[in-house]
């Protein structure tokens, strides 16, 4: 493995980077080597550990000097082939990067990994460019006789509307990270990209697309054919089944 890269620094994702083989290079984003390097326990106040960068190579991007955008991200094409391109995306901690990973050409399909830019899916849908569907097939829920095979989209709407949010916001917003102004941006570059068709979009702490997707060592690549980002996109709704049903229930009564 010629490279590893972490999203952030947080203890939950850096990882174990002295297990690769040094001529394993570690990327990393924006500062990181200013704020950390060279680790613990050299540096007594660093996160990381000193074992993690010694005898390696430590690539910080700048994306400063990049004249690359993926959507409104700054990005940098790894490679230079077009197969790993990674993001820019501030706001949750510092230097937090996203990658977007090309799986497959002709058509051309990616996925989008977005590490902790995003803690839920209510973070990043509905959105102006993905509002939710009228009805939603197969129901995300769990089995739900009073709405049928689909779930109605018009009770996220009041759902949405009763706690003043207009239609095409996200559900939440994020309270917490580096910078919040920050984070709910990139979130917002991050929904550009969630409409697509060809872009897979995951991020780390999703408990839901892993009871839909394979795992390494199986492929991904063939994830748009499988309809993986269909049967992921709403299933996140699972969370508010209690409030779902409850509004069914209240529709078939008035």
């Amino acid at each position: 493995m010629g490279i590893t890269s972490t999203s952030h620094w947080h203890w939950d994702h850096i990882g174990a980077p002295s297990t690769f083989p040094t001529t394993t290079d570690l990327v990393v984003g924006p500062g990181f080597k200013d704020a950390f390097c060279p680790g613990y326990p050299a540096r007594k106040d660093s996160p990381i550990l000193e074992s993690d960068c010694r005898g390696r190579r430590l690539i910080e991007i700048d994306f400063s000097k990049s004249c690359l955008d993926i959507g409104q991200m700054k990005a940098h094409d790894y490679f230079g082939d077009g197969s790993f391109y990674i993001l820019d995306a501030p706001g949750h901690a510092l230097g937090h990067i996203c990658a977007l990973v090309r799986t497959t050409s002709s058509p051309d399909t990616f996925v989008f990994l977005a590490g902790d830019a995003i803690h839920h899916a209510a973070e990043l849908r509905p959105s102006t460019y993905l509002p939710i569907p009228s009805s939603i097939s197969p129901n995300p829920l769990t089995p739900l006789d009073l709405a049928g095979s689909f779930c109605p989209g018009h009770i996220l709407d009041d759902l949405q509307s009763s706690r003043g949010i207009e239609p095409g916001q996200a559900f939440l917003n994020p309270l917490l990270g580096l910078s919040v102004p920050d984070a709910i941006s990139t979130i917002r570059k991050v929904q550009e990209l969630d409409c697509s068709g060809n872009i897979f979009v995951l991020f780390s702490h999703d408990t839901h697309a892993p009871k839909v997707i394979d795992f390494f060592p199986k492929s991904i690549n063939h994830w748009k054919e499988k309809g993986w980002a269909h049967l992921a996109k709403w299933s996140f709704l699972q969370d508010f089944e209690q409030y779902i049903k409850s509004s069914v229930m209240q529709d078939g009564e008035s």
